[in-house]
């Protein structure tokens, strides 16, 4: 078995993997992947990208210098297209935008030529999420509107249901109600229909509880952009994917309680959201995560509208954090 040489993949300097490979590299880059990517859940992309990179360095030696048969080739091809999806987001989670592009891309590229339609609809929408994070609301919808077609291609109900949520999250970030709330009932009834004992690595963040966080970020931005009353709709399931949230999803609790203090603040229920949004700053302090950072911007400009001395403290402790992050 070749060798896996982090430094020197990391450097980019280690010399190419010769010889026969088989099984065990594919294996060996599909455990390191879902490893990694549990790490990237729990302490941000900062925290791992950097391994992530030497990995995909590493593999893609394995893949070019080596000898192997065509079933070796392909499923090393979706393993290394996964590890690209993973490289991509943590530098995306690491504010590294031109390096994200270029792993999805090579993601991308991989997963069609080995014809993995489900990982091909994963790598859209995390493209789709890197538009969005921009407000680059056109190229968010074209790229999950896309992986929805692959998802269906796949026959992936799960990767629908993720694909349409997102859209629905765009869809409320644009004030269009009515095409929000009915990308969301797709992303419920798919969800619904997904077979949970077949799920791909790549795509198991995405349980009961993590719809419910979306469903609740979908109804925040609604109520910020179309209608205050919906954020009686957004804070029950905010609220319960917080508690429900495993101990290793630790950023994804953390912009939840983002959006729930957002919710709050949209209340003037200024107690509340100064308890929830100093539990967000303790959250992604836990974290090395620029997104976390970003989405705490607007919450600190809403909060600073008003003189609460709640909403003051809320204010004084996000800028402590985003000085220091």
């Amino acid at each position: 078995m070749a060798e896996f040489d982090a430094t020197a993949a990391g450097e980019g300097t280690g010399r190419p993997v010769r010889g026969h490979s088989g099984m065990a590299e594919v294996r060996h880059v599909e455990s390191a992947t879902k490893e990694l990517r549990a790490l990237d859940h729990r302490f941000g992309g900062g925290a791992c990208r950097e391994a992530v990179l030497a990995l995909s360095s590493w593999s893609e030696r394995v893949l070019t210098h080596s000898s192997t048969t065509r079933a070796v080739r392909d499923r090393l091809g979706s393993a290394m297209a996964d590890l690209h999806n993973l490289a991509a987001w943590t530098c995306f989670d690491s504010a590294e935008q031109d390096l994200a592009r270029i792993h999805v891309d090579r993601a991308s590229e991989l997963a069609a030529l080995v014809g993995n339609h489900d990982l091909a609809a994963n790598v859209l929408y995390r493209s789709g999420r890197m538009h969005l994070h921009r407000d680059d609301f056109a190229e968010a919808l074209t790229a999950f509107r896309l992986g929805e077609v692959s998802a269906r291609r796949a026959e992936s109900d799960l990767g629908v249901a993720i694909l349409c949520v997102n859209q629905a999250w765009t869809h409320a970030r644009m004030g269009d109600r009515d095409q929000a709330l009915t990308r969301m009932g797709w992303a419920r009834d798919a969800f619904e229909a997904a077979d949970r004992d077949a799920t791909p690595t790549w795509s198991a963040f995405f349980d009961e509880t993590d719809l419910g966080a979306m469903t609740g970020i979908v109804y925040t931005e609604l109520a910020r952009t179309v209608d205050l009353a919906y954020t009686a709709f957004a804070i029950p399931p905010l609220t319960s994917a917080i508690a429900t949230y495993s101990e290793g999803m630790t950023r994804s609790r953390a912009l939840s309680q983002i959006a729930l203090t957002v919710n709050h603040v949209l209340e003037h229920d200024f107690d509340h959201a100064a308890k929830v949004g100093l539990q967000a700053v303790d959250s992604s302090a836990k974290v090395t995560s620029t997104r976390t950072r970003d989405r705490m911007r607007p919450l600190r400009d809403a909060a600073a509208r008003y003189e609460d001395e709640d909403a003051r403290e809320l204010v004084h402790r996000i800028d402590q954090f985003t000085a220091s992050a």
